[in-house]
């Protein structure tokens, strides 16, 4: 049973895979691809999904290559980089208020060209305006507007950024911000969110405090598995998406 239920959500799956025009590039040795990626998959499950590559038809076969040859992470090579890229990572943060409008929260993500699938490089852009009631002095934030997979130089993504008065120097300027501190993505806001890699349909961040974190704090933002608490203004953040690890892997 749960063999037949893991397939029907590789169909699905595919499906919606395919509707995107997410194919593998024509250069692509599948098998070779597979037996080259499958090193990666922990050893209790390889036998399993050598079972479903094997037995399945050539659209399950190409989503569990899909999701086998995916970029990977680790919670070591996050933090390695944060190390090696402290003073980086600490100027992205304080640099890319300088972009963001005034009460606005601005999430972004530069995707790069996949190497494996015929899929070009893409930007992320979520935009929220906040706002404080005068009576209750609560703060509330109001989606702007939530856009993915925008490609760069495209109309789509002109509209989006003239919104907030960014241009396309803008964006290289946050993009070259980013690249330096080796990272894929950052959201401003009461805690800056920095993202170091995808994993597999997960992501590795770091979450920057204005503030060390109190015992209180430490508390709410050390749980082992979305969060672990690294040092001083630093938590760590794993999340996983819709088929993957939910939690930091166990060292």
């Amino acid at each position: 049973m749960k063999h037949i239920a893991i397939i029907i959500c590789l169909i699905l799956t595919t499906a919606k895979i395919k509707a995107q025009d997410y194919t593998f590039r024509k250069n692509i040795d599948k098998d070779s691809l597979f037996h080259a990626s499958i090193k990666f998959i922990p050893e209790q499950k390889q036998k399993e999904f050598r079972k479903m590559y094997k037995d399945g038809n050539d659209q399950e076969r190409e989503f569990i290559l899909f999701m086998i040859s995916m970029p990977r992470s680790s919670k070591e090579e996050l933090i390695k980089n944060y190390e090696d890229k402290q003073a980086e990572i600490s100027n992205l943060k304080i640099e890319y208020l300088k972009y963001v409008p005034e009460n606005h929260i601005i999430d972004i993500e530069f995707k790069p060209e996949s190497k494996i699938l015929n899929v070009p490089e893409q930007i992320k852009i979520k935009i929220y305006k906040t706002s404080i009631n005068n009576e209750t002095k609560e703060k509330s934030v109001e989606v702007v507007s939530q856009n993915w997979n925008l490609k760069p130089n495209s109309d789509e993504l002109k509209k989006v950024i003239e919104s907030i008065n960014w241009t396309d120097e803008t964006l290289k300027e946050v993009k070259n911000l980013l690249t330096k501190a080796n990272c894929i993505s950052i959201k401003n806001g009461n805690i800056t969110t920095i993202g170091f890699a995808r994993s597999g349909m997960g992501k590795y961040s770091y979450k920057i405090f204005d503030e060390n974190l109190n015992s209180d704090k430490i508390e709410t933002y050390n749980n082992g598995c979305e969060y672990i608490f690294y040092k001083d203004n630093i938590v760590l953040e794993y999340g996983g998406g819709a088929v993957g690890p939910q939690c930091f892997e166990k060292i």
